[in-house]
Parts: C-alpha cells; structure tokens; sequence
C-alpha cells in the first residue's frame, strides 16, 4: 500500500474528519428524533437541539481532525467546521431547492459550526 504524502494526506485527514462529523451527526439526530417523539418539544426547542447538534458534531470532527495533525491544530478544527457548513448547504439546497437559506439561520449555523471545529482542533492533544 502506498504511503500518502501531501495533498493526497490533506484530503485524507478532511475527509476522514467530516465522516466523523457526519456519523456523530447521524447518531445525535436519532436521538434527538426520539426525545421529539417522547417530549413533543416546540419549534424553538427544537432548532436549538440542532444547532447543539452541529456544534458537536463540528466539536468531534475537529477534534479527530487535530488528533492526526501535528501542528495548527485549531486551523485542521476550522477547515472541518467549514467544510461541515458547506455540506449542510449543499443538503439544504438539495431539500428546499434553494442554495442560500435565511440569513438569520445561515449566519449562527456558520458561526456554530467553525466554532465547534476550532475548538475540537485546538483541544485535540
């Protein structure tokens, strides 16, 4: 098997990271559904449960991502929480058909997530 170097292990790390991110997110959102099942929590409620959700997720994924990374740790966190933001662009555009959502929704998702992946890549040791 062939050693990656460069670019190749750059891709590897982020990709591994928001596998992570996405498996951490599809767990959480399970039970998050069920506790929705069980409590019949209101709409505000329940964005924010989503918002804690990608936050930790973003938190998971930057930290995996910090773990593998011998240096800058916090930036490999920040690029994780970008590129989970913009995979959460891409599914919201594909399910409402439209590619920029509110900016009042938008905006703090961004924010959350980059948060999250920085703080998970500053805190991976």
């Amino acid at each position: 098997m062939e050693i990656l170097h460069g670019q190749g292990k750059i891709i590897m790390r982020a990709v591994g990271a928001l596998v992570t991110a996405f498996l951490t997110t599809v767990i959480l959102l399970l039970g998050f559904a069920f506790l929705l099942l069980k409590l019949q929590l209101d709409v505000g409620k329940t964005e924010i449960g989503i918002l804690i959700i990608y936050v930790l997720s973003c938190f998971i994924g930057g930290f995996t991502c910090g773990r593998k990374a011998e240096r800058r740790k916090f930036l490999w966190g920040l690029l994780t929480g970008v590129l989970y933001f913009l995979l959460l662009m891409a599914a919201s555009a594909m399910g409402e058909r439209a590619l920029w959502p509110e900016l009042t929704r938008t905006v703090p998702a961004f924010v959350l997530c980059v948060t999250g992946g920085t703080l998970g890549g500053m805190l991976a040791g």
